[in-house]
């Protein structure tokens, strides 16, 4: 063999070369710089020989001495390149804001708190680190706060009074700041996108992204930045617990760049970002779907109800102090050509309440409601479900409609207000456009001038949790019209009742809805009340069921009372008292009012509710048209003025009963009722109809709970078939994220073992495990020294010129019971990474993804992670 082809013995040190001259037994000498070839060689190491003689020495007998190992660093492109993700994790723990506060507003805060302090920072690192000198942090944070009281008072506080630096404008910035926490948990979300509110998510964005940036830039830990998003995103979590919608896909988005954070300030990014990525997303993917599918249902999650700081937290709620709206229906039907408001609904045959009064002293009947503001929203009543709903858009213009309450149809969803109104002009709307495609009908009455000025506060959207009902403003005296050209929009998910479900249904238990005055102020019984027991045991007589009762009442009423309009208004006990036993006509007031003191002598829990009924729909034409001259817009007047009782069921929630008779009716027995919806009066039929068995369906058969309804499966969520596919295609995923993990996890395994023996032998493993991919047969019957030979034969070039030397150093740590000093370990992983990247650019990209995926090579890789 020419010496030309012969593999120097000298290449590595601590192995005394074949043949050499100069070397009494084994000895370390650093490999002689040579040109590259395929890759540049390692870098020369001179260590001691391990055996208490001299080092090695270069080829002129020298000494020559390495300098300790520098700490890794981050280079300043990676770092750059690192604010992309962290830029994800900051725009994730933001958008966690979506259950607090509408998106519409919500996302030009995000844009400009995440963006404006992110390129604050990164443009004084880059102008300090061009100076050569570390740049100073103190800069930083006071640009940083300057610039943000800035854009707070240029974006949200730019109609406030005084200038830009007033000391007046920073005060209001900071009161708002330090007051928005207390005013988001004390109104029923999504908040109002005012500034006092969203000067909250403005702040906390902005402190995270300076934080979050700083660390990307001065730091070299992979996980470090990502540290202030996590505070960032509880805020919202704890902020926006009874907010629409789901914090999972923000989670999720956390998880993914963080993944990607780790993957580009890691150790392996050194390898290039293609290949970091191309190995890495997999993994990153599998993560995502985790967090997606199996965070929501993680033990102790999914059965726990989350924190909620609004139990500890008392919100200003306010008592309206109006006059009861049912004292007004005998007005409003004293003056039936009142034009009330004009309304456009998608269903024309549901009717518009009002307010809802639940409570009564014998005399009258008022509302408990605690209003509380909102931004918009109206939350469902919780543990009812009363089956299908039927979605119901609403337009309204105010007119002349006086209080503070707003019409809506049943218990509406959400509602936007879109005018505010002029005061006094009645016809401020006329002809606006009503959102559904059509004009805005009348703009109603111009004869009356409202009141002057109203405050913003008075404008704030309010709503009582309990009934739903909508007002504006914090009170005030019900002749006062103060809302005049007033528009709003309102979306409804009215129910659509089953009659089976309702036929037998239960009443809840407690006596907040079924309390009567029954002792006068002396402590003697009231006659009254033992009348009205009597009467309603007469009306419900053979009855078995609440339901039942309350359908045969209603019924009892309409066939024995009559409807006049011009009836003396009352439903104190006295007035009903006369209206059922001797003047047997009154106005939907005397019949409301009589159902529900009834109703509540025989357990049934009731309230009153006031509003407008739609099948009336005031003045009409020949055509049918509303005098608003579209078909789909009706003016309200005061001739549709209405009042019903409503009665609770358990899990079905309020249901509404009419025992008012039609307007036209003489005797109240041949028209349909007053205001009830077609749908209803089927349902009803069916219930009346129907013979009743003796034991009701729910204990007949099992499965079913106290409504009648079928007891949902243990878990609810996903069907089961779903489950089958969804396990394969996790098990593939973790099996493709597991075969591009394990072969990192087990070469930096081999390179972190801190004894200097087992890590030479572990370089040796992993150059043995890349000689396999091109062509050594996997066998463990191969020497060090035939491995060597083929790897000069296959590689060539100077990587595989220390291979010989190599060999023999993996010989004597092996079986001769040599130990190594720590730069020989280094020279040996050197080495062993020169021949890696030869491999790597030898085998095809598929033909390497095909020998991961292999199971032999995961089984190889977990023997070698368990016999680390």
């Amino acid at each position: 063999m020419s010496p030309a082809s012969t593999p120097r013995a000298t290449a590595l040190p601590g192995v005394r070369p074949t043949g050499g001259a100069g070397h009494d037994g084994p000895s370390w000498a650093p490999p002689r710089p040579t040109a590259p070839e395929a890759s540049p060689p390692p870098a020369p190491l001179s260590p001691g020989d391990g055996t208490g003689g001299p080092a090695g020495g270069g080829r002129d007998g020298s000494r020559v001495t390495t300098a300790p190992a520098a700490p890794r660093q981050l280079s300043r492109r990676r770092r750059l390149w690192s604010l992309l993700p962290v830029a994800g994790l900051l725009a994730s723990a933001g958008l966690g804001f979506h259950r607090v506060f509408r998106p519409g507003p919500l996302l030009p805060v995000l844009a400009v708190a995440v963006l404006v302090p992110m390129a604050v920072a990164a443009g004084l690192f880059l102008a300090q680190s061009r100076k050569g000198r570390p740049a100073p942090l103190w800069p930083s944070l006071v640009l940083g706060a300057v610039v943000w009281l800035v854009a707070v008072r240029v974006t949200l506080f730019r109609d406030a009074a005084g200038g830009l630096a007033s000391g007046g404008a920073v005060t209001d910035i900071w009161s708002a700041l330090l007051d928005s926490p207390h005013a988001i948990l004390t109104t029923i979300l999504p908040a109002p996108s005012g500034p006092d509110f969203l000067v909250l998510p403005h702040a906390v964005m902005w402190l995270a992204t300076l934080a979050a940036t700083e660390l990307a830039l001065r730091t070299r830990s992979p996980l470090l930045p990502a540290l202030p998003c996590v505070p960032a995103f509880g805020f919202p979590l704890v902020l926006g617990v009874t907010g629409p919608g789901s914090n999972t896909l923000p989670a999720v988005g956390l998880v993914v760049c963080a993944a990607l954070l780790v993957l580009l300030r890691s150790r392996a990014s050194r390898r290039g970002t293609v290949r970091v990525l191309g190995t890495g997303l997999p993994l990153v993917a599998v993560l995502a779907l985790a967090a997606a599918l199996l965070g929501p249902r993680l033990p102790g999650l999914s059965a726990r109800e989350p924190l909620d700081l609004r139990q500890d937290v008392r919100p200003p709620t306010v008592h309206p102090q109006s006059t009861s709206p049912l004292d007004q229906v005998a007005a409003w039907l004293q003056q039936p050509q009142t034009r009330l408001f004009t309304a456009r609904s998608t269903a024309a045959d549901r009717n518009w309440r009002l307010a809802v009064l639940d409570r009564y002293d014998g005399v009258k009947w008022t509302s408990g409601a605690e209003l509380e503001r909102s931004g918009g929203r109206v939350p469902p009543q919780p543990g009812t479900d009363p089956g299908r709903h039927r979605r119901v858009e609403q337009r309204v213009t105010i007119q002349n409609l006086p209080g503070i309450w707003l019409p809506a149809v049943d218990r509406p969803s959400s509602v936007k207000i879109t005018d505010e109104g002029t005061e006094g002009d009645g016809n401020r709307n006329g002809g606006q456009g009503d959102g559904f495609g059509g004009d805005g009908g009348d703009g109603g009455d111009s004869g009356d001038s409202g009141d002057s000025g109203d405050s913003g506060e008075t404008r704030q959207l309010a709503v009582d949790p309990a009934s739903g009902v909508l007002a504006l403003g914090k009170g005030g005296a019900t002749g006062a019209r103060s809302h005049r050209g007033l528009s709003y929009t309102a979306v409804s998910q009215a129910p659509v009742y089953d009659a089976e479900r309702l036929r037998y249904a239960a009443v809840p238990d407690g006596s907040a809805y079924t309390s009567l005055p029954r002792t006068d102020a002396v402590g003697k019984p009231i006659k009254a009340v033992e009348t009205f027991s009597k009467l309603a045991a007469t009306a419900t007589a053979g009855s078995s069921y609440p339901y039942e009762q309350a359908h045969k009442l209603a019924g009892w009423l309409r066939e024995h009372y009559r409807f006049d309009p011009k009836s003396v208004p009352g439903h104190g006990y006295r007035n009903l008292e006369f209206f059922l036993t001797t003047g047997k006509h009154g106005t939907s007031e005397q019949f409301a009012a009589s159902f529900a003191v009834m109703a509540r002598t025989l357990g049934l829990p009731t309230r009153v509710a006031v509003g407008f009924r739609a099948d009336g729909a005031g003045d009409k034409d020949a055509a049918g048209r509303g005098s608003g001259g579209d078909g789909g817009t009706r003016q309200l007047t005061g001739r549709d003025a209405l009042a019903w009782p409503e009665v609770r069921f358990k899990g079905v929630g309020w249901v509404p009963f009419y025992p008012t008779p039609g307007q036209t009716s003489q005797d109240g027995s041949s028209v349909p009722p007053a205001g009830q919806p077609k749908e209803r009066e089927k349902a009803d039929r069916d219930i009346a109809e129907q013979p009743r068995p003796s034991v009701p369906p729910q204990q007949q058969g099992g499965g079913k709970d106290g409504d009648g309804r079928a007891a949902p499966a243990d878990g609810g969520g996903l069907p089961a078939w779903v489950f089958a596919p969804l396990a394969v295609a996790l098990g593939l995923l973790a099996y493709c994220g597991y075969a591009a993990w394990a072969p990192y996890r087990t070469r930096s395994r081999r390179r972190g073992a801190r004894d200097p023996g087992r890590r030479v032998l572990g370089a040796w493993q992993q150059i043995v495990d890349r000689l396999t991919e091109i062509g050594l047969p996997a066998t463990a019957a191969h020497t060090a020294t035939e491995v060597a030979a083929f790897g000069v034969e296959r590689v060539g070039g100077s990587a595989s010129e220390q291979l010989p030397a190599l060999a023999r150093l993996v010989n004597e740590v092996g079986y001769g019971g040599r130990t190594p000093d720590e730069g020989t370990a280094d020279a040996a992983w050197r080495h062993c990474d020169a021949i890696e990247e030869v491999v790597a650019r030898t085998v095809p990209r598929r033909e390497r993804v095909k020998r991961a995926l292999r199971p032999r090579t995961l089984i190889r890789h977990s023997r070698s992670g368990a016999h680390r």
